[in-house]
This record gives C-alpha cells, structure tokens and sequence, in this order.
C-alpha cells in the first residue's frame, strides 16, 4: 500500500531533494527515511528504507539519485527492508550510526516493521565486536593463502590471491562507508567510487589512466596469464601491493574506530575524521617560493619535488621534478626562462617533468632514480594531500641497454674528430656536429650516472644533470676560461639545420676538440668502471 502522507524535510534544507523524495512516496513503498547532516564537512547521508529490494535497482537509475552527490553533496543510501534489519542484528556499524532515532525524518506509520535502534551501548558493542572480527578473521585467511604462494613461488596465484585480499578489503570500506558493497563494479570502479567518500584511498593506488589503476591492471594480467596458462614475471611487485593492502586495513580501522567513537559519543564531542595534513618540506627558500608560484600556472600541477641545490660561487641552480600531465618539453623551456628572468642571473633551474603513470611505466629502467627524489624531504608543493607515491619495485634490477647510447654517443665523438682533422679547413657542419655529439653524450652520461634518459631538455639542463651525476665534471666547464660554459648556450641555435656558411677560428676548433676528447674520455671511464663495457672494447 502506497501512502500519502506529508513528508517533514525541514531538516534537508534543499528543495529539489524535498521534492524529489515527496514524489518518491507516491511511487514507491517508503518505509522510513533518515537524514545525517555532517558537522564536519560539506556531505550528508539520506538513508531510504523501502519495503522491496527489486525498487532499489530501479530507484539507482534515477537521474536525481545519481546527481545527488555531485551537485548536492548529499550521499544517498538504499535499503530494503529484509536487509536493513539483518545489517542492524550483525551489529554494522553503519545502520547503528546513520540509522539512529535523531536522525529520523520519516517514518511509514502505515507500516509496521519500522527500524527502532534503542539498543545500549554495552549490547550494540558485542555485536560490534564480533562484526569487527568476522573481518579480521577472514582477511588473516587470506592473507595466509597469499602468503602460501609466495614461498611456492607461485606468481600468477600470488597475484589471483592479493586479488581476493584487496577485493575483500574494498567491500568492507565500502560497508563502512556506504552500508553495502557494489558488487557489479570492477575493481577499478570501486576504488574511483570510494573516494568521495575517503579521498585517502588514493594514496594506494597510481593511476595508469582516467579511472583505471596501475596494480590493478596487474590483477587483470594474471588472470589472463592463468586463462592462457602463461608465466608471469612481475613478482618485483609484491611488495607493493602488500603495502597497499597494509594501507586499506589501516583505513578500514580507523572507520571502525571513527565509527564506535560516533556510535559512542555526541558527534560534536569527536574530532574532525580522516584528516590528512599537506605535509610539505621546510625549505625556507624565497627563490623556490616565487619559482613554485610560476609553475603551478602550468595545468594539471600534482606535485613538485627539489631534489638537489648546487651552488658554484654566485651562481644557485634549482633541480625540480614536476609530476604532472602534459608538460611538453617546449613549456618547460618557457618556464625556465621565465623562471630566470624573474628570478635574477645567478639563479637557473633544472626542470624534468612526467606524469605519474609515465614514472610507474618506467621505473623497471629508472626507479634507483626516482626513488631518492619522491621522497617527503623534497615535496615543496602538492595540489592535494592524497597524490600516490609510485609503487616500487622490491627487488628491483634496472634494466640498462646502454649499447646503442653509447655507440651513438662514441660515433658522433669520432665523426667530429675526423672532421676537423680536416686539414683543408672545411668548417660546413661542425657545430651542428658538436651540438649532437654534446647531446649523445649528456644524455648518456645521465643515463649510466643517474638511471635516467632525460627528454629533449635544454643543452644547459643536460649539462646540468650531469653534474648532478658527477659535480667533478665542473673541470671541464672552467677549461680554457670557461669556455664550455659560453658555447653550451650556443648550442641551442644549432638543433635546427640551417643554409649557412660556417667558418670558425683555429683556437676555437681546438678548443671543442680538446673538450670532446676529454667529454668521451669521462664517458669510456665511466661505463668501464660501472662494467658496462670492456676494457678492451
């Protein structure tokens, strides 16, 4: 029997939602409806207690229903009535809170099997007590499975295991949070669902596009590699996933305490929940204060990291990482160059950018680079408090294919000897050939140095890097009264090919001979002493 009665919606504040819920009566058996405004935030919870659970699937394809959130700030929960009061004699913790007599807004006094909380504290507690360990006790199951295949040295399974762990962590976030779990969702869906409600959730995960997450991915390989009955080589991650899990079950116990302390307590008696602070490094630095203001102009701004601060007399460079998406090399240029120009001569900065998801792709190359840089000492801005640090490999063995660098680099090291050996003074290309050489041989530097192919940066932050990988590389800058550091800007002009006559001087000749000798040397040095190449190569 459909009632008619007048709804009470003082409280709801918000005549849409009124008249929503109003029509909502006329077409549906509503039972009871129960409405938690937050002291502490902007968000509200609208419980609405129907009597037959095919209306639930029907009333989540409404249009108002799924907005309710997004342009209202309200969250709205759907029960049945079989299933509301199965929650309530578990002992969830959820309907204990949310569905308490003071936040009753309406009640079907036409209907009889009314949800009454009027329990003691010491009788909910029991069963809350038990609902708690029902959950522990089957994540240890789990775990311990987990723990299994491991030590087998089952990967696949590894992975099918953590599956499962994860996936019973979500569900019960998502009980705590909501009151019930979403079954139909993928994983992916679930964890993106979750974080209007506990945006720390996203701490744990890198995403590797809009709504998809990178660990999770490595789920989805394994049950493709168990389909086809193929190996799976990704157990340098095992570490990482335990680490997200370790994560979710410190969240899922703080919901649990957050909750029984509200069950407890007045809400007004509690402190603000979930609170992450913005924690940033003290760097008590003017320059990096205006150089951070420049480049959050960017779009898409997540974080910056300074991870290194070289002085040489006067003169200060600034080393930054900024991760964000779709900073092209040509806009780090401009911000450079910005940056100087607003900051003063002596001050230069180094700017590498990528996005999270390029760094997660590639750390099997790079993370001995990355990992000392995304580090809470260095993070001098973050867009939010709740970015994820990348998942790292444990063990990790980097995966370092020098030889074509090297070759390449060596090549234009003897094509420009062999060219102003030419003792008919035929100058037509030698500095577009030294700019390559200076190239090849920066970003090789770079990469057997630091484990980091940088992008197409700039001569001067090429350089730079190098002597962030080996600051006794400054000798060669000071050679012949500096004059590395007065052609590297030059340098730039000659990226592009030009129809034009080229005639340099003898000394000037020289001198770019000496320094690509003495530039390849440190390199065959380097890789030698790394064991990369043979002595005798």
């Amino acid at each position: 029997m459909k009632t008619s009665e007048q709804f009470s919606f003082s409280k709801l504040e918000n005549e849409f939602l009124e008249y929503s819920i109003k029509q909502l009566n006329q077409d549906y058996i509503v039972i009871q409806i129960f409405y938690n405004k937050s002291i502490h935030s902007q968000d509200s919870h609208l419980i609405i207690h129907l009597e037959h659970k095919t209306d639930i699937e029907k009333l989540k394809q409404k249009h108002w229903i799924k907005n309710a959130y997004a342009e209202h700030k309200v969250h709205i929960h759907l029960f049945y009535n079989t299933q509301l009061h199965h929650k309530f004699e578990s002992g969830h913790p959820f309907v204990e809170f949310y569905c308490k007599p003071s936040a009753l807004m309406y009640q079907n006094e036409h209907y009889g099997n009314h949800l009454m909380i009027d329990r003691n504290w010491k009788k909910f507690n029991k069963k809350f007590e038990n609902y708690k360990e029902r959950f522990y006790h089957d994540c240890n199951l789990l775990l311990s499975q987990t723990r299994e295949f491991i030590n087998a040295g089952s990967f696949v399974s590894v992975f099918l295991s953590y599956e499962k762990v994860i996936r019973y962590d979500l569900e019960f976030l998502e009980n705590l949070y909501t009151g019930s779990s979403s079954d139909s969702k993928n994983l992916h869906e679930r964890i993106y669902y979750l974080i209007r409600y506990a945006p720390e959730i996203q701490k744990y995960f890198v995403k590797q596009n809009g709504k998809e997450y990178y660990l999770i991915s490595l789920f989805d390989k394994a049950r493709r590699s168990a389909r086809e009955d193929e190996p799976m080589y990704d157990n340098e991650f095992f570490d990482a996933v335990g680490i997200v899990e370790e994560g979710l079950s410190s969240m899922i116990e703080q919901r649990l305490d957050q909750l029984k302390k509200q069950i407890k307590k007045s809400p007004l008696d509690i402190a603000i929940p979930n609170e992450t602070p913005n924690v940033l490094a003290d760097h008590n630095d003017k320059i990096i204060d205006k150089a951070v203001k420049i480049i959050i102009k960017l779009e898409n701004i997540e974080e910056i990291y300074l991870f290194h601060k070289a002085i040489y007399g006067n003169n200060i460079t600034y080393y930054l990482l900024i991760i964000a998406h779709n900073v092209s090399n040509e806009k780090l240029r401009e911000k450079q160059y910005y940056l100087k120009s607003k900051t003063g001569k002596q001050y230069d900065f180094v700017l590498i950018s990528h996005d999270r998801n390029w760094i997660q792709q590639h750390l099997y190359k790079y993370q001995n680079f990355f990992v000392n840089i995304i580090q809470g000492k260095n993070r001098i801005y973050a867009s939010n408090p709740y970015h994820p640090k990348p998942h790292w490999e444990f063990p990790h063995h980097p995966h370092q294919d020098l030889d074509d660098y090297y070759k390449s680099a060596k090549g234009n090291a003897l094509q420009f000897l062999s060219m102003v050996g030419n003792e008919n003074e035929n100058h037509q290309g030698i500095p577009y050939i030294f700019a390559l050489f200076f190239l090849s041989f920066c970003r090789t530097y770079i990469f057997v140095r630091l484990c980091y192919m940088p992008n197409y940066l700039s001569f001067q932050s090429l350089w730079q890097l190098c002597l962030y990988g080996n600051p006794d590389l400054i000798r060669n800058q000071h050679l012949y009264d500096g004059f590395l550091q007065k052609l590297i800007p030059t340098l730039e002009y000659h990226k592009i090919l030009r129809h034009k006559f080229t005639c340099l001087d003898k000394e000037v000749i020289n001198q770019m001979k000496v320094l690509v000798e003495k530039l390849m040397n440190e390199l065959d040095e380097l890789v030698i002493e790394e064991g990369l190449i043979d002595k005798t190569e």
